[in-house]
């Protein structure tokens, strides 16, 4: 009796042994053939087979034979499974701390619990411009905020930062009444509302491709609303998320290229150093997009940061666009986005100064509405939409006309003070006298004092009959 029951136990195991085997053969072809192999031990436990092939080969299963039919599917299972790296989970962090880490991994997607993206290094497929396209890229005008939008050469689009929330529907607007519904590359420089406040209607209402966002510790990732409106918004879509850093490629095809040069760093304890800066390529045309980016992450910038078009860091602020970082890009023009009479004094007398000490045309929302740059790979061409002021320098030494001004980029370009200034022309002042000068005027020895010309006339200076400066 005792032998009976001891037989039909080890059938129930030998079954048991027989179907597991079985079921992870099946299940396991979804993942590589190799697992075709759990079919030996499958067959060699099962009693029905081992009852025909002992009856009718004579062939008796050892232990050791056993042992061998369940190892080499093992071995041969591991082997075949797929090599490629997953990204690094960190869902277990909440949507006020999506972007977190002050070392992630290459892979780990900017908001952490979105759904994860491929590596930021494998790039989304994009065709190449086609001979005579034109980029354009619109500064638009928000208010004190950042939002700009590239129609690329190739077909695709970018935007770069949306202004405040009350500003969304204006960004939306602008982008829809250029005839697009997908945005294929979205990017949030950092996570100030006057950069991403206007962003939730933008991802509500567009398609959005592929979205960039650079990782703050934890100690510094803001619980503003602002910013958790957002990152709900990216979940509820799904948009794919990348982290945005030095060394990322966004898009590279024929002589289009956009690539990230900062942040190079982590753990600033200041948010706007986590600015996401980016270098936009067209043949011989170069745009720099900086954010809030400031004198620290200027610093830590190694690669070529030379440029025709600088979107200038901060809004004009003096703790960014230092003279250090300007003598590298060279820019040839300059664009502000500020707003009017804004109560943080941007731009500054001192940025406006550094800008003008290396030549570059100044261009300002506050001053010339939304500003649009058009390039061909080779010439770029001026345009303001709803203009409220004159030019405020000539780009080019022949005579400028307000609406659309060409000029061959690689020209130089002579930055002369005109007989009669707008107000924002730089002009200086001394510590004793009530006159104002240009930067050359020999009466400056002892002091000097950069100040824009509304300014100094609203403090009653009058100009220099010695240097003639603008009026």
């Amino acid at each position: 009796m005792k032998e009976v029951i001891a037989l039909k136990g080890k059938n129930v195991l030998l079954w048991f042994l027989s179907i597991f085997f079985l079921l992870w053969a099946l299940i396991g072809l979804t993942a590589t053939w190799m697992s075709i192999f759990f079919l030996i031990p499958a067959i060699l436990f099962n009693p029905l087979t081992a009852g025909i092939l002992k009856n009718k080969y004579h062939f008796r299963s050892r232990w050791w034979i056993s042992l061998c039919a369940v190892l080499a599917p093992v071995i041969a299972f591991a082997a075949g499974m797929p090599t490629t790296p997953t990204p690094t989970s960190t869902s277990q962090q909440s949507a006020s701390s999506a972007i977190v880490s002050s070392e992630p991994a290459e892979s780990n997607p900017a908001v952490s619990s979105a759904p994860s993206s491929s590596p930021v290094s494998i790039r989304p497929a994009a065709a190449s411009p086609a001979s005579g396209k034109k980029l354009k890229v619109h500064y638009i005008d928000v208010g004190q905020g950042d939002s700009e939008f590239l129609e690329l050469p190739n077909g695709q689009c970018m935007l770069i930062d949306a202004g405040i929330a009350e500003k969304g529907p204006t960004v939306v607007s602008y982008i829809k009444d250029l005839g697009h519904n997908k945005i294929d590359y979205l990017i949030a420089t950092h996570p100030h509302a006057d950069h991403i406040g206007g962003m939730t209607d933008v991802i509500s209402t567009f398609t959005i491709g592929q979205m960039y966002m650079p990782q703050t510790s934890s100690t510094d990732t803001p619980t503003t609303k602002t910013y958790e409106g957002l990152i709900s918004a990216v979940k509820s879509k799904g948009i794919p998320v990348h982290r945005a850093k030095a060394g990322v490629t966004i898009l590279m095809s024929g002589n289009l290229s956009a690539n990230l040069i900062a942040p190079c760093g982590t753990n600033y304890h200041d948010l706007n150093q986590y600015s996401a800066v980016m270098m936009l390529q067209y043949g011989d045309n170069k745009f720099l997009f900086t954010g809030d980016a400031g004198a620290t992450s200027e610093s830590e910038i190694t690669t070529d940061v030379k440029a025709d078009v600088l979107k200038v860091g901060h809004h004009g602020s003096s703790t960014a666009t230092s003279q250090a970082f300007l003598n590298k890009v060279k820019p040839k023009y300059a664009i502000i986005e500020v707003g009017t009479g804004n109560s943080y004094g941007h731009p500054t007398a001192q940025t406006l100064s550094r800008l003008q000490s290396v030549g570059a045309t100044i261009y300002r929302t506050d001053k010339d509405g939304t500003i649009i740059f058009t390039s061909d790979s080779h010439t770029i061409t001026i345009d303001k939409k709803a203009s409220t002021t004159k030019e405020q320098a000539s780009p080019t030494t022949g005579k400028v006309t307000t609406g659309s001004v060409a000029a061959a980029v690689g020209g130089s370009i002579t930055s002369k003070a005109p007989s009669t200034g707008n107000d924002n022309t730089i002009v200086y002042i001394t510590d004793t006298g009530k006159k104002y000068h240009t930067a050359g005027c020999r009466t400056l020895k002892k002091s000097k004092h950069a100040i824009t010309l509304k300014e100094a006339k609203a403090r009653g200076y009058t100009p220099c009959g010695i240097c003639h400066p603008p009026e």
